[in-house]
């Protein structure tokens, strides 16, 4: 209690020179969500280990330097993946470089706007207020509050009816400040009636050829809203630096025949913690969340999903791959409640693991909460090592034994990466998650 007391002195010193250099926004619809999100945030503090969903997450690690906000904004620059063309949305330390938005995304009729502006926008408010101004606060929500605290400029992207959008929208999301500090990329997306789009989640190691060595955090939080009949295909790329932690949420919603995927992969980082919530409102969805990760070294890797299938008829598949090496550490705990109403659910929910060291540690504990008796649910998880008969018959081939095990890692993942819809894309993750013998 202590420790957290400090914390929350340090952030409220933090606050109160954030709120003084405000100045138009004080006293704004803002500045109202910063100052109740603090002020929640006091009341239900951060969770620690006692806490059955962060038990595998060291909070006290991510927590407690003492983070101050960016100073800088540095000139946006980081190579391009080749081949892909894409929209690009540019985040650097937290704040969205609107001016480099290309304006042939906006002529499309897809809407960009800044939070402060979409917070009194009916669009916006119509399905994203009441998850924001919720009164159900607790510490589970503490990284949102500590978001929605510090938010500085996130992003409403309204998407119209019957749009398909023709490429992805990349996200390019990047920390590059030198000090000890901490970023809050936010970000909201509604995906109007009948609407298609791709949304490529971006974040890497360098700008302009330079590795971040300061410890920092990244807390993430974005919200997608799936109408009816609307399609989503969103995939998150990361590579960050060793020194810089990640805080992740996604919350999507979705609504009568809509259809979310996601293709997760994780590389980089030295804490990272993924959650993923899903609440399907309406009949006939199909939801799929998907996932392959490396952790090696000293890694940790915390993946938590829930689905709530709250209504009938509609299906969900998770499918997490992950390998681990070295003295890394690495979780997967997936819920999918099937709640009474909600007969004719399809769930099925896997979690594989390669250990490839005796130091490594996978903790798994995919779970499935049925109220409904029409279902049809499965879940499943393994951990193993590398299968030692494959590994002999490639090297019995001439292959040599890293190639050897190259190729097996990689087939591993392959299951989750190679559903990823964009070639270009695919190419580019696939020859970046190599785990070095």
């Amino acid at each position: 209690m202590a420790e957290q007391e400090k914390i929350l002195a340090h952030l409220d010193n933090v606050f109160s020179h954030f709120e003084a250099n405000l100045n138009g926004l004080a006293g704004k619809p803002l500045h109202d969500l910063q100052r109740r999100s603090f002020d929640a945030l006091q009341q239900v503090q951060f969770p620690d280990r006692k806490h059955e969903d962060w038990k595998y997450t060291s909070v006290q690690k991510l927590v407690a330097p003492l983070y101050q906000l960016p100073t800088q904004t540095p000139d946006y620059a980081i190579p391009s993946i080749d081949g892909l063309d894409s929209y690009i949305i540019p985040v650097v330390n937290g704040k969205v470089i609107f001016h480099q938005i290309p304006e042939a995304l906006q002529q499309q009729g897809v809407n960009v706007i800044p939070l402060h502006e979409a917070l009194q926008d009916p669009s916006w408010k119509s399905v994203f207020s009441k998850w924001i101004f919720s009164e159900n606060i607790s510490s589970h929500r503490a990284f949102e509050l500590l978001n929605f605290t510090f938010q500085s400029n996130g992003f409403f992207l309204d998407i119209p009816k019957n749009l398909k959008i023709d490429k992805p929208i990349e996200i390019r999301i990047l920390h590059t400040d030198p000090g000890v500090t901490f970023s809050h990329p936010l970000y909201f997306i509604r995906a109007n009636a009948g609407s298609n789009a791709r949304i490529f989640e971006r974040y890497e190691t360098n700008i302009l050829g330079k590795l971040s060595t300061a410890e920092s955090l990244i807390n993430t939080v974005g919200y997608i809203h799936v109408d009816p009949n609307a399609s989503v295909i969103h995939t998150k790329w990361q590579n960050l630096p060793e020194t810089q932690n990640l805080v992740y949420k996604l919350f999507i919603t979705q609504y009568r025949d809509s259809r979310f995927e996601t293709f997760a992969f994780d590389f980089g980082g030295n804490l990272v913690r993924n959650n993923v919530e899903v609440e399907l409102e309406e009949h006939n969805t199909y939801t799929a969340l998907q996932a392959g990760y490396l952790a090696s070294g000293k890694q940790s890797m915390d993946h938590q999903t829930r689905i709530n299938h709250k209504v009938a008829y509609c299906e969900s598949h998770e499918l997490y791959k992950g390998i681990i090496d070295g003295q890394s550490t690495a979780a997967f705990n997936g819920k999918v409640f099937v709640h009474p109403d909600a007969q004719k659910t399809n769930a099925f929910q896997q979690n594989d693991t390669l250990v490839l060291s005796q130091h490594a540690l996978m903790n798994s504990k995919p779970q499935l909460e049925i109220y409904a008796d029409d279902v049809k649910c499965s879940h499943g998880a393994t951990i193993g090592q590398m299968d030692e008969k494959s590994l002999f018959y490639l090297k019995s081939r001439g292959i040599d034994a890293n190639t050897a095990k190259h190729m097996l890692k990689r087939a591993f993942i392959a299951e989750v990466l190679d559903k990823v819809p964009d070639e270009n894309i695919r190419n580019y993750i696939g020859s970046q998650m190599v785990i070095e013998e």
